[in-house]
């Protein structure tokens, strides 16, 4: 299966391609120019390409395999919905780019756009296992979470490229398996319980695409070890929403004190006043600012 995304929208490749490959190690694999990774459809893992073409300009996706017929839409929708192939992002250029702190920043990084992880269920797993740690040691434990549930598709030069485990795969674990990996008990209680109320229907999470960010926030809520920065990361890279604020964020806070040129740690209601000004397109403005975060080289006090 092969298809072509017009890109009518400025969309950069590279920047997407270099923040994703910076901070997403466990899914996917850079290839000849391409991003590789593994999607699942029909419940089946297909190995998926994802290039691009200048003339016309264009993301390029290959699914090797042949998937079912009545799979190849829905794939192709996901797809679409990962890469934010349909974001127009010319509102918020317009709306920030003359802004004295955001300008620059926007304009540095024009054409970066969101990738969305390939399910709901991806998202908040790995979201949960990122709650309070590094994000070197994070990427470890959800690896580690792949290597022991997951499975391996063969890839061109014989190397493995991991696939996500399913809800049915991570509830059938016990706790002192995860603990094994390193997981404190706490964190493997919450990812085994979250993938068994998954797997037995108990939670909905596909119900989640048609409420508004409150009822997703009413519904997770309640779940053990899902705070408002777990729902915040699953609206925001798992449901795609634009106008989302996480605030207590202590990256954001970070980049709003860099970017802004601050002498103190912006507090919350600090960063939702100045939120207010990127509404509707505060998702971006975040997102946009964590990549700003990069260049940032604290001074070091004392000798």
């Amino acid at each position: 299966m092969k298809r072509v995304f017009p890109l009518r929208y400025p969309y950069s490749y590279e920047a997407t391609v270099r923040r994703l490959i910076s901070f997403e190690k466990s899914s996917y694999r850079f290839h000849n120019g391409r991003l590789v990774r593994a999607i699942e459809a029909g419940g089946r893992p297909y190995v998926v390409e994802i290039g691009w073409q200048t003339e016309p300009r264009a993301l390029t996706v290959h699914v090797h395999g042949n998937p079912p017929e009545a799979e190849r839409e829905r794939l192709e929708a996901k797809l679409r919905r990962m890469f934010s192939v349909d974001v127009d992002l010319t509102p918020f250029y317009r709306q920030l780019e003359a802004d004295p702190n955001l300008g620059p920043v926007i304009e540095k990084r024009k054409g970066l756009h969101l990738v969305l992880d390939a399910s709901l269920y991806e998202c908040l797993i790995k979201t949960v296992i990122s709650q309070q740690l590094n994000v070197a040691f994070a990427a470890k434990l959800i690896e580690r979470l792949i290597d022991l549930a997951g499975e391996r598709l063969s890839l061109f030069d014989g190397e493995l490229l991991p696939v996500f485990p399913s809800p049915e795969r991570v509830a059938a674990l016990e706790y002192e398996q995860l603990q094994a990996l390193q997981f404190n008990r706490r964190k493997a209680e919450y990812v085994i319980d979250i993938s068994r109320q998954v797997a037995s229907g108990t939670l909905d999470l596909e119900a989640l695409w048609t409420m508004e960010d409150e009822a997703v926030m009413e519904r997770l809520l309640p779940l053990r070890g899902v705070g408002r920065w777990t729902v915040e990361c699953l609206l925001l890279f798992g449901l795609g929403r634009t106008d989302l604020l996480p605030a207590a964020d202590i990256g954001l806070r970070n980049a709003v004190r860099y970017v802004y040129g601050l002498a103190h740690q912006p507090r919350e209601e600090e960063i939702r006043k100045l939120g207010r000004d990127w509404s509707p397109w505060r998702s971006y403005a975040t997102f946009y600012l964590w990549d700003a975060l990069s260049e940032w080289k604290p001074e070091k006090k004392g000798g």
